[in-house]
């Protein structure tokens, strides 16, 4: 499951759009597999070609679940504080995987997100961890019943993130998320 695909399945198990839910989804061109140079190895332009499906499927999945994939941060905020005045005073600045704000519960949701990955596991997961610990460092949301968590998937990530156990003092949880729902593993933390 690559990146996208991760955020995908993290999106419409935890916090879809059709339970009320407000998302905006961050993905880069690097997790569509449209950067670095010409593919030369066979192994290495079958990878780049599956990031790229995978990438536009889960594109795609994502906007018909109703998140808002890609473009500016500040006008969704802008037009979701519009349209729900009790968001006034919410700030999650940087450029964070997942925010999700369900305005009826004032809930929401910050989330990095690792999927499949050709680099090694534990730079992912360090890289992760860092944006995080400053997502809770720098979000504004007095009003919000707040949750920050870190979203892999792959069992070597996985296995890094148990050994990150101290993020739950932080108020971090860690979920290592599997191809099929009922093998979910919250390693860290508190589920949502």
């Amino acid at each position: 499951m690559f990146q996208p695909e991760a955020k995908y399945e993290f999106i419409r198990r935890y916090c879809s759009p059709g339970h009320g839910w407000q998302v905006f989804v961050d993905i880069d061109a690097s997790e569509l597999g449209e950067t670095g140079g010409k593919r030369k190895k066979p192994e290495s332009i079958e990878r780049q070609r599956l990031m790229q499906e995978q990438g536009r499927q889960a594109m795609q999945q994502l906007t018909s679940l109703g998140a808002t994939v890609r473009g500016s941060r500040s006008a969704w905020f802008g037009a979701l504080k519009r349209a729900h005045p009790s968001c006034g005073g919410l700030s999650v600045p940087g450029d964070r995987d997942i925010i999700a704000l369900h305005p009826a519960d004032n809930r929401l949701l910050v989330a990095e997100v690792e999927g499949t990955s050709s680099g090694q596991p534990e730079t992912k997961l360090y890289k992760a961890l860092g944006q995080i610990v400053m997502a809770i460092s720098e979000t504004e949301s007095a009003d919000f019943d707040t949750s920050f968590v870190v979203v892999v998937h792959g069992e070597k990530i996985g296995a890094h993130l148990r050994r990150a156990s101290a993020l739950s003092q932080l108020g971090i949880s860690g979920l290592q998320i599997e191809q099929h729902p009922s093998r979910d593993r919250w390693v860290i933390g508190t589920p949502l």
